[in-house]
């Protein structure tokens, strides 16, 4: 059996996430099984998710994924290149999957992998120099093989390449495929069939959940729709705001080190910001700039607030199955047969784990209770809802191709 990875936010699910599974079938053949490593519940653009993570898996079993494991927390608050080696270190650790499918806006694979053999060293030295991660990926690139570098130039490129980057220096057996997007650019704020997940979002946080019904796929719609009903979502840092700040405000400049990274001075800028900031979009706008883009501003904001120091792995040291499909019980099966890490399915498994993952699976459990402040219904406030989850199990038909 085929089991192919797919990286993956959902945040929510939408048609071209639809599309993605479809054409990866179309590509592999029809009875290929697909793996999802999704972002529990802080995303890479340093932010909550708009959903709980367990509904967000719900929403991919019903809508062409099979099975969907978590990606760990600290490589879900990483640059591309951490996030890269997460996810790549999730599906190499399932012992099962024999290819990954990532959407790109070139579709040229060969490109991807040209770039992805840049040095690191040359991005470093254009990070010295003051560019960002993305930028200096760029440059370096461009300076070796200008055709390759521009296709950094958009962003579902540079996370292809740095897949291909991060299978290569895994030494993985996994091969990759592209499969070219189809529909709206990234964080395009304009409506298509097939929507950007920004545009989705927005839409919810305007009121506008009408809007989302044409771009989501039926069965994730109905189940962003009960989540807005019953108050689990859409979640939101400024949600907690109060919170976040009242924690930020204790940290020093040397405590703020520990989750900005590097010596660039990030951690003095964060420090002011949080000083003189009123909310979590102030204090992450006052410390934006050329140098210190936005998304690694709120990263290292949010890892301040959940500790996770910059340094963290971001190798998973276990794997946490969020979902099971009509064919994820067969990617389970061979998965348990072949992980190269303890898998856990309830929470009552982690208990019987060795000590020395219980610190990161402490860790998991407040940062679930931590997002759980940011849902708009008081009741779903309490904490230990880690604990009580289960994954959830769709025992329905796979959905007709898109």
């Amino acid at each position: 059996m085929k089991i192919c990875g797919i990286v993956a936010e959902y945040n929510p699910f939408h048609a071209g996430h639809a599309y993605h599974c479809a054409e990866t079938r179309r590509r592999l053949g029809a009875d290929t099984a697909i793996a999802a490593a999704m972002s529990g519940n802080f995303v890479q653009r340093g932010d909550f998710a708009i959903l709980e993570k367990y509904r967000r898996a719900a929403m991919a079993v019903q809508c062409g994924v099979d099975l969907v494991v978590e990606l760990p927390l600290a490589a879900a608050l990483s640059s591309a290149e951490g996030f890269a080696r997460g996810a790549v270190g999730v599906l190499d650790a399932m012992g099962c999957v024999t290819h990954l499918s990532f959407g790109s806006e070139c579709g040229d694979l060969d490109g991807l992998r040209r770039a992805a053999r840049c040095s690191r060293a040359a991005v470093r030295r254009h990070m010295d120099a003051g560019h960002s991660y993305a930028a200096a990926m760029q440059r370096a690139v461009a300076d070796e093989d200008p055709a390759a570098g521009a296709l950094l130039a958009s962003p579902n490129n540079t996370l292809g390449i740095a897949y291909c980057a991060a299978l290569d220096a895994a030494g993985s057996a996994i091969r990759p495929l592209t499969v070219r997007r189809a529909g709206a650019p990234h964080d395009s704020a304009q409506f298509h069939a097939r929507p950007s997940a920004s545009f989705l979002r927005r839409a919810v946080l305007d009121g506008g959940l009408d809007a989302c019904r044409a771009g989501m796929p039926a069965a994730a719609y109905a189940v962003l729709a009960a989540e807005l009903a019953r108050g689990g979502a859409p979640a939101r840092a400024a949600a907690c705001s109060q919170a976040m700040l009242a924690h930020l405000r204790r940290l020093t400049p040397e405590a703020l080190l520990r989750y900005a990274g590097g010596s660039d001075g990030l951690h003095h800028r964060l420090h002011a910001a949080i000083r003189d900031g009123t909310s979590f979009a102030g204090i992450c706008q006052a410390a934006q700039t050329r140098r210190y883009p936005l998304a690694r501003v709120r990263r290292a904001l949010l890892r301040a607030y959940l500790d996770v120091p910059a340094d963290d792995p971001v190798q998973p040291a276990y794997l946490r199955v969020l979902a099971i499909g009509p064919r994820g019980r067969a990617v389970l099966r061979a998965m348990r047969h072949s992980a190269r890490l303890p898998v856990i399915i309830k929470p009552v498994q982690e208990k019987r784990l060795p000590d020395a993952l219980q610190a990161g699976l402490r860790r998991d459990a407040l940062a679930d209770d931590l997002y759980a402040l940011a849902q708009p219904a008081e009741a779903l406030w309490a904490g230990g809802g880690h604990y009580r989850q289960s994954p959830f199990v769709w025992q329905g038909q796979a959905p007709t191709p898109v």
